[in-house]
């Protein structure tokens, strides 16, 4: 019994619940650890059978990779002893520690700041001026912001304005099904202007348009990483700093300030692993994450410049 035989058990039983993105890269990684494993019995394997694979798995990949080739492996192991195709799996603790570290920094909350006030230099008639604010103040993944389509900005029952991050929608897709979520978005943070943004919005509809967007993902992460961000941040900016760090940056904030797991992950959209916090998107009302995120961005709020002048905070 081979891993790869095991791999198309597993497929043939599991495969239709993964995106073909998903499948597509699953396939691609499940035939590297076939190719590596050949033809060892995954009824009589051994930990240290793992442990040599991990072994040359990291010869030539970094860490990350390494673990994304292992957290397929245990998946195809884990699905093969509850269906009774092998006793048992050797794999647990198997994942590499050392070498993790994200490339990707987070912003200080100045750097934050530096960001909303040349975004508010911007017309408000530019998508541009709404990608990089919104992913300030929601921490939403770049390709999240880049396919909001009109419908997805919400007015909730309570007057409360959120985005609707979700996959309803041709060529739409998110990271899993935690990632649906309703961000509240919170007027002044950072000096966001909420009813500028609004405007942007109704101006969209009338020009027929649905989606926000008024460049593709690519071209917005492009413009973003290498322009933006450097311009906004002049001599402060360094390696590692990208649209994705704003997200880092929200999740530092709210674990600084000590905002409850369960909260965090409503906003960004992550599970913790554990039964009860994977369900964390059914308990909390938009109303609570609003007031939460209210809070969290007390010190960060500002008066909006008159005449889309920059933003000066002192103290942040």
């Amino acid at each position: 019994m081979t891993f790869e035989i095991l791999s198309g058990l597993y497929l043939a039983d599991r495969g239709q619940d993964q995106k073909a993105s998903t499948l597509k890269e699953t396939k691609i990684c499940h035939g590297t650890i076939s190719a590596a494993l050949g033809g060892l019995d995954m009824r009589t394997h051994s930990r240290a059978d793992l442990v040599a694979l991990r072994d040359r798995f990291s010869d030539g990949r970094i860490p990350s990779t390494v673990n994304k080739l292992i957290v397929k492996l245990s998946a195809v192991l884990a699905w093969s002893v509850e269906n009774g195709h092998i006793p048992k799996s050797f794999d647990k603790k198997l994942k590499l520690t050392k070498g993790l570290e994200s490339t990707r920094k987070a912003f200080t909350q100045d750097q934050v700041v530096k960001l909303v006030s040349y975004c508010n230099t911007l017309p408000e008639t530019s998508w541009k001026r709404w990608l990089l604010s919104l992913g300030a103040i929601t921490g939403g993944r770049l390709n999240e912001i880049s396919q909001l389509t009109t419908s997805d900005v919400l007015t909730l029952e309570a007057g409360i304005v959120a985005i609707h991050i979700n996959e309803a929608g041709e060529g739409k897709s998110i990271k899993n099904k935690r990632s649906e979520r309703l961000v509240p978005l919170t007027d002044c943070a950072y000096g966001f202007d909420l009813a500028a943004f609004l405007r942007y919005v109704e101006a969209c509809k009338l020009s027929k348009s649905e989606a926000l967007a008024q460049i593709g993902y690519k071209t917005a992460g492009d413009w973003a990483n290498r322009q933006a961000i450097p311009a906004a941040l002049g001599d402060s900016y360094g390696p590692g700093l990208v649209f994705h760090s704003l997200r880092h940056s929200l999740a530092s904030l709210m674990q600084i300030k000590g905002i409850p797991t369960v909260h965090a992950q409503a906003v960004m959209g992550h599970a913790s692993g554990t039964v009860t916090y994977d369900t964390y998107g059914s308990g909390v009302p938009a109303e609570v994450i609003a007031e939460m995120l209210s809070g969290l961005f007390s010190n960060q709020t500002a008066s909006r410049p008159p005449n889309a002048e920059v933003l000066l905070l002192n103290n942040v």
